[in-house]
């Protein structure tokens, strides 16, 4: 019996990006389990996941309820068929901090190298801004979640590259 390839999505806090990632690809493959997917942050957030980032989720059939941000590790990073950096800040981190060069969401889901920005980044008075933070961070979403046929088409080219050890 062949092990169960792994994907893992990484970014900052593990409660926006790579927690959209990991549950929307589990939502786009349902019950099975032919596949192990998780997600990590590079400094998990001491928050929770914004209201929003939840309530987004949820109308596309998304729980993330039981949802707890985790630390990123090296281990994690060797057992895995396929690390994905979900923004070039994550990518650069990765290969300097663990000599692992990764390949980002963009690229795998729909072929084209983006950045894919966190709310912060793109509203500078995010927290004081909630609407603006809300329509750019669902935006970056429906982005993430509409990404997943592609990213399931492409993914084990991006696995038999062994974009490992940069």
């Amino acid at each position: 019996m062949q092990p169960r390839p792994t994907v893992l999505f990484i970014c900052s806090g593990n409660i926006f990006r790579s927690m959209t990632a990991d549950y929307s690809l589990k939502a786009r493959l349902g019950a099975g389990d032919e596949i192990i997917i998780r997600s990590a942050g590079l400094r998990p957030a001491p928050h929770g996941v914004m209201d929003f980032v939840r309530d987004h989720l949820k109308r596309k059939g998304i729980d993330i309820s039981e949802h707890q941000p985790t630390q990123l590790t090296r281990a994690m990073l060797e057992d895995t068929a396929l690390p994905v950096a979900m923004g070039l800040e994550h990518r650069e981190i990765i290969e300097r901090d663990f000599g692992h060069r990764l390949p980002l969401f963009s690229q795998v889901a729909y072929g084209t190298v983006e950045a894919l920005r966190d709310v912060w980044e793109v509203v500078p008075d995010w927290q004081n801004n909630l609407e603006a933070s809300a329509e750019y961070g669902c935006s970056v979403i429906d982005y993430i979640h509409d990404g997943m046929p592609g990213f399931l088409e492409r993914m084990d080219d991006f696995i038999a590259r062994d974009s490992g050890k940069a």
